[in-house]
């Protein structure tokens, strides 16, 4: 998360976050190629490569993903994304994002990073909203007060909206920046017109 202020300040690291999980990651800004990386995170990537998997860390410092294909690869890959236990011990969690595996600090992911900016910042959940359409937006969703899909990408999402009578989903789904605008003006139209006179939460 970025800090909030400036643009220089907002585009400072959060060292207090980061610290966090600095033995899973290591360092976020000491640079250097996935392979060579020290902490638990790297230690799974180098493991995945010599399981002839194909992880990319390609512009991230403390996540990567895998992309499976081929029903061996995929075999593979659910085999360790499944055992939750093991990759906990590790300080490690996982999500899925357009049908790949993503890996990261436990302590990190959607939801866990946006109630760490909710408590910072003194924020209700009332207060914020998620815009989300997958998988590993599900935890963001849920510590937010009310949820906006501009698009469904998994099925899973899918069958939660049933769910969720609170959710809006976009008239114009799919539609990418389209129905992202939809549902920000939405939001900026409740804002301005303030909060309830009966003292109830917006809804979005």
């Amino acid at each position: 998360p970025l800090r909030r202020g400036g643009v220089a300040e907002a585009m400072t690291l959060d060292t207090e976050w980061i610290e966090g999980f600095k033995e899973v990651t290591g360092a976020l800004d000491a640079g250097g190629a996935a392979e060579e990386r020290k902490g638990s995170l790297w230690d799974l990537f180098r493991e995945l490569q010599a399981m002839g998997l194909n992880p990319d860390a390609k512009g991230y410092t403390g996540c990567f993903r895998v992309d499976c294909q081929t029903p061996e690869s995929i075999e593979k890959i659910q085999r360790i994304a499944s055992d939750r236990e093991g990759l906990a011990a590790r300080g490690l969690g996982h999500a899925m994002n357009l049908g790949k595996y993503d890996f990261f600090p436990a302590v990190a992911g959607k939801g866990n990073t946006v109630q760490y900016i909710m408590d910072k910042w003194g924020l209700k959940k009332e207060e914020c909203v998620a815009l989300f359409d997958d998988d590993n937006d599900l935890p963001m969703a849920a510590v937010c007060g009310a949820g906006m899909l501009p698009g469904v990408t998994s099925e899973s999402v899918r069958a939660r909206i049933a769910q969720e009578p609170d959710w809006t989903v976009s008239s114009v789904a799919g539609t990418g920046v389209f129905a992202t605008e939809e549902l920000l003006q939405r939001i900026l139209t409740q804002i301005t017109a303030g909060p309830p006179e009966d003292g109830s939460a917006i809804k979005f």
